[in-house]
């Protein structure tokens, strides 16, 4: 078994209105793991923190990040996929993304596809990692995983710094409100 998960970490905005902006609301609902589809935490660093079980599907859009990071506020995501050993993780300002970091196993074990400005404390994280390489450990995995960690504090296999208990908050979907067809017709 293993960790198949995505996660997104914003700064600079208010917890609501980062949920508004991303269309999720609170169930009410806590949990010490964040084992529900979406939980998010507020974190002691102002950090808010939003982790979807999924690899597959992100918390949210490129598009979405674009936004929410081009009204003053940075986000980072990331996501990992240990069953084949794919990790990512991006950084995004001023309605861009800033950085990229991607490690597919498949395309090799050293692989490492790098873009962009990358935060100040990769080179330090990259040069560890792979002088601890070994042709049965995949470190290079760890790479995305620790920049992004780096930034934001967390990291999706530990305890959520400085926090202890049931700290993650279980958040659902918001119902998308698209006025029925009726209503678009004819109004009202």
């Amino acid at each position: 078994m293993g960790y198949a998960i995505s996660w997104l970490a914003v700064k600079g905005k208010p917890a609501q209105e980062i949920r508004e902006a991303l269309g999720f609301r609170p169930t009410g609902e806590r949990e010490e793991i964040p084992e529900s589809e979406f939980s998010a935490v507020e974190m002691p660093n102002g950090w808010y923190l939003i982790v979807r079980n999924n690899y597959s599907a992100p918390v949210a859009s490129d598009e979405a990040i674009r936004k929410l990071s081009a009204s003053g506020c940075e986000s980072v995501t990331c996501s990992v996929e240990e069953h084949v050993m794919v990790s990512t993780a991006t950084g995004w300002e001023n309605g861009r993304m800033k950085w990229s970091i991607v490690h597919d196993c498949d395309k090799g074990k050293r692989h490492l596809d790098v873009q962009g400005d990358l935060p100040p404390g990769f080179a330090a994280i990259r040069d560890t990692l792979l002088s601890k390489s070994k042709p049965d450990v995949d470190y290079i995995f760890d790479i995305p995983v620790e920049t992004a960690k780096s930034v934001t504090g967390y990291r999706y296999d530990g305890d959520v710094p400085g926090l202890s208990g049931d700290v993650f908050q279980v958040l659902e979907p918001v119902p998308s409100q698209k006025p029925s067809l009726f209503k678009r017709l004819f109004g009202g």
